[in-house]
């Protein structure tokens, strides 16, 4: 995971200056969003707005370990021992329902298949109250997958998103800091 931030950031970067470079906004462009607003002793509010199908063109262009072609290259692609691909693979077979579901005293988690979405949310009850909420079209999730075992497909992913509908895909809201990211055809993130 520390070897994929300075991938991500620097992706992000080259995202970013590349879009304040792209035409102004026509109809039917679709743009992905990330807001992140800190509160508190040192407030900061950050926007990135990246026109999708500039990222379709640029992200061929990078050429990293990790990043290739579009294709981003996980060499341990497991989370505290968790095979992701593996999960996502089987998850994206099943009917909808619900698989997941946590009530405890300092969380509620629940993790489902809903009408083409996978879904997962986990609430803070005590303490923090941090709330996250991440809603992906299943279509995403294939698209990621269409690459080799070792690999996710961002190329294809991106391309579905530009295809998707208007919708927030994550949503993160805690005390101190909130972070949204979702996809429409406006230009800011208003």
């Amino acid at each position: 995971m520390k070897k994929l931030v300075p991938v991500v950031v620097v992706a992000s970067l080259l995202l970013l200056s590349l879009a304040a470079l792209a035409d102004q906004p026509q109809a039917g462009k679709r743009w992905l969003h990330v807001r992140v607003e800190k509160t508190g002793d040192d407030p900061e509010s950050v926007r990135v707005n990246v026109p999708l199908d500039v990222a379709l063109k640029i992200l061929p262009a990078i050429k990293s370990r990790e990043l290739n072609d579009g294709r981003l290259r996980m060499e341990d692609a497991r989370v505290n021992g968790v095979e992701i691909r593996s999960v996502l693979e089987a998850v994206r077979s099943l009917d909808d329902g619900e698989f997941v579901t946590i009530q405890s005293n300092d969380s509620n988690v629940r993790v489902a298949k809903e009408a083409g979405y996978l879904i997962a949310r986990v609430d803070e009850r005590t303490g923090s109250e941090d709330k996250v909420s991440v809603k992906i079209p299943l279509r995403i999730v294939d698209a990621l997958l269409s690459g080799s075992p070792d690999e996710l497909n961002l190329q294809a992913a991106i391309q579905a998103l530009s295809d998707s509908a208007d919708d927030f895909i994550v949503s993160v809201d805690s005390r101190n800091e909130n972070v949204r990211v979702w996809v429409d055809s406006k230009s800011t993130a208003d």
